[in-house]
């Protein structure tokens, strides 16, 4: 097993990925959370949103079960019916988080995240949070990390990631939900809402095991 304090080799390979919210419109119904990951380098990873892929099976079947009479049964094997198709929904997600968590741990020594309030967020968006099941990754990423000797950093809800300018450090007042790309009001440069978070988080990651500008590293916890 290598030294833990020589992570990665050369700073160039210190890429981020973190989670975004991908809206089509203003309004909490509006909100559509179509992709998973939004790398430092531009990449994004799509969501496969595999609940809502099923949720036409889901609904048949529930109404099936509903329909028979209880203690039936038909209601008995139509229960066991619709717990097969949650099942289903869980074991490709979990597979899913499993192969990502290792194409993630393959290609980067240091994997940085912004630490989000999820139970904020699916007070929020419900279902279509519970989908992503963001938490259940991280937890199998960890795991994943920890094996090979990987790292995973941690940066605070607060710090400012979106609205940081990332080629300046201009900071913006406020930042709508709504606005995907925004310019610079000190060096004009136009930023991508997504894009411009992930290469601040990424700057904030690497300072915190002191592989970039050590100023930025308060923000951020390494694991």
């Amino acid at each position: 097993m290598r030294d833990k304090h020589q992570i990665i080799e050369e700073p160039c390979e210190v890429k981020v990925s973190c989670t975004v919210l991908k809206t089509n419109g203003v309004g909490d119904n509006l909100v559509e959370f179509t992709t998973f990951l939004t790398c430092s380098d531009g990449s994004k990873i799509e969501s496969p949103q595999f609940f809502k892929q099923s949720l036409n099976i889901i609904k048949k079947a529930s109404r099936y079960h509903s329909r028979k009479l209880k203690g039936s049964a038909k209601r008995e094997r139509a229960r066991k019916n619709l717990v097969r198709r949650y099942e289903d929904i869980y074991n490709r997600r979990r597979d899913w988080f499993w192969k990502l968590a290792h194409e993630l741990t393959n290609k980067f020594d240091v994997l940085c995240f912004e630490t989000l309030n999820l139970r904020g967020m699916q007070r929020l968006w419900g279902r279509k949070v519970s989908d992503l099941a963001f938490g259940e990754f991280l937890q199998i990423l960890e795991w994943v990390a920890k094996k090979k000797d990987k790292q995973l950093v941690f940066v605070d809800q607060w710090y400012p990631s979106t609205k940081t300018c990332s080629s300046c450090g201009y900071v913006l007042e406020t930042l709508d939900l709504s606005i995907r790309e925004w310019r610079c009001l000190s060096c004009e440069s136009v930023n991508g809402r997504d894009e411009n978070a992930a290469r601040n988080i990424c700057a904030v990651g690497a300072s915190t095991v002191r592989l970039g500008d050590v100023r930025r590293a308060n923000p951020a916890i390494a694991v």
